[in-house]
């Protein structure tokens, strides 16, 4: 009999992270909207096209005109979804190595990529008038991949409005005066459930409303995970729902038989989602993320350059950088949550799909030393200060300079195996400092195939010659270490 969590810290913060996402390490969501339609600077298009002050705004009002003339919703007849295929989606997903996947149902902007009946902005009512995520969803399953359900809408309330600060619930008074006067969409009454603005709305409303579609979601689609975008979950007024929702939501897996989980964000705030005993913690792109974390976590990051969305001339991330972060988390008892950026027609661009299937090639030949490993004494060689980004006094990790020279560290549950691994292709040979004369090896093989290894061990490490090996891939080097 599943345990009945009650709506209180002491309750939830009892429940484990299931195996399978402890074994899984990596997964996958996207970020897909409105947002993509326009194509241009990111996902928070439709908050900044209303602020004058903007690049976007005044693109917006070159191409479309006036926020009065041309609002965001005008963007719902562009999203049409045309090329999605959700199988096709599953069975890059699984050639990437994945373990999980799904996309954002809703953005800051509020508008569904669900079927639902709680709210009428969402795509099975209007646009593309499909399901998309159960299309995903059922078409996930069927290749034997768990299904996330990442949130940010909890943070919509008056987000449209230029200037809004959350935290101490400002806004441009000037700018929202001249939208009033020259009749913004923004702030047409018709609209008011879309873009929910205390002009036209009440954040009781809305909050109720969010309710119904995070409760919606968690009993149509019965999701393994669930993730949320930072919001004040853990202040008065909202505290006591979202402790009634995540314990509707571990009680419903109860019933489903099902194990699962929730991702625990770290924001800029700097304060947790939730309890921070609670669930895994998420640090968005590394930031802030210490060196080492007792607890499971993960990080999530975009492929892109530019946006979490599809925006035209964006560079995307290549197979070697997002293997390395994979590598890099998983050494250091971590996991990662790779975010695409679809087109509005639902197709996923070349550049994103090759860099997904370079790394799945070498989870195929090398995920032995990744899935169902956990951390070593050591985590890591190398220089550590390329890792790390600063802005803004957030740190954040970061992998494009990876190389042969670091190494990286895991082991098998049992502690009889250690594996060893190079963020790069050593071109001759490489020293694992921390298998010196201490640590008995009975043997050392390459992970991808049985070319034979020639190794040696001494004071200052395991020793491999790596010149004569011909490796499947040029994105990283993985040697199972056989311990006496």
């Amino acid at each position: 009999m599943s345990a009945t969590y009650q709506a209180t810290w002491e309750s939830l913060t009892r429940h484990e992270a299931p195996a399978w996402f402890n074994e899984g390490k990596f997964g996958l969501y996207a970020h897909w909207g409105l947002y993509s339609v326009p194509g241009f600077g990111n996902e928070w298009y439709g908050k900044w096209m209303n602020d004058p002050a903007h690049e976007i705004h005044q693109r917006h009002v070159e191409r479309f005109g006036s926020p009065a003339d041309y609002g965001y919703t005008k963007f719902i007849d562009g999203f049409t979804a045309e090329h999605f295929d959700p199988d096709d989606w599953a069975e890059l997903f699984a050639a990437s190595g994945a373990r999980y996947a799904g996309f954002s149902l809703a953005h800051h902007d509020g508008f569904g990529l669900w079927d639902s009946d709680v709210y009428r902005w969402n795509v099975g009512k209007m646009g593309p008038k499909r399901d998309l995520y159960g299309e995903l969803a059922e078409a996930l399953r069927a290749r034997g991949l768990r299904l996330v359900a990442p949130f940010h809408i909890i943070r919509g309330f008056n987000w449209f409005l230029a200037g809004w600060n959350q935290w101490d619930q400002t806004f441009d008074a000037a700018v929202v005066e001249r939208g009033l006067a020259e009749g913004w969409e923004l702030f047409d009454p018709e609209y008011a459930d879309f873009y929910w603005v205390q002009q036209t709305s009440k954040f009781e409303d809305f909050f109720q409303q969010w309710q119904l579609k995070v409760r919606e979601v968690i009993d149509k689609y019965q999701p393994d995970m669930m993730w949320f975008d930072g919001g004040k979950f853990r202040d008065d007024g909202y505290e006591e729902t979202a402790l009634e929702i995540l314990a509707h939501y571990l009680n419903q897996a109860g019933a489903w038989g099902k194990e699962v989980l929730v991702l625990n964000k770290l924001p800029v705030s700097m304060q947790y989602n939730f309890h921070p005993d609670f669930g895994i913690i998420n640090f968005e792109k590394g930031r802030d993320r210490p060196l080492h974390y007792e607890r499971p976590w993960n990080d999530d990051m975009r492929i892109g350059d530019q946006s979490w969305g599809w925006v035209e001339n964006q560079l995307y991330a290549s197979g070697h950088t997002l293997l390395s972060k994979l590598i890099d988390c998983v050494a250091r008892g971590g996991s990662m949550m790779l975010s695409l950026s679809p087109k509005p027609d639902g197709r996923i661009p070349e550049g994103q799909r090759d860099s997904l299937l370079e790394m799945g090639a070498w989870l195929t030949w090398n995920g032995e030393a990744i899935y169902g490993t956990v951390p070593w004494t050591t985590h890591s060689e190398g220089d550590l200060e390329k890792l790390w980004h600063h802005e803004r006094g957030h740190k954040f990790w970061v992998y494009e300079n990876c190389n042969a020279d670091d190494r990286r560290y895991t082991q098998s549950t049992d502690g009889k195996t250690v594996y060893a691994l190079t963020l790069g292709i050593p071109q001759k040979s490489v020293t694992f400092e921390a298998l010196d004369g201490s640590v008995g090896i009975e043997y050392v093989s390459l992970v991808e195939s049985d070319q034979p290894v020639s190794w040696s061990q001494s004071e200052a490490g395991l020793t491999i010659d790596a010149a004569k090996l011909n490796f499947k891939t040029k994105l990283a080097a993985a040697w199972k270490v056989e311990l006496q």
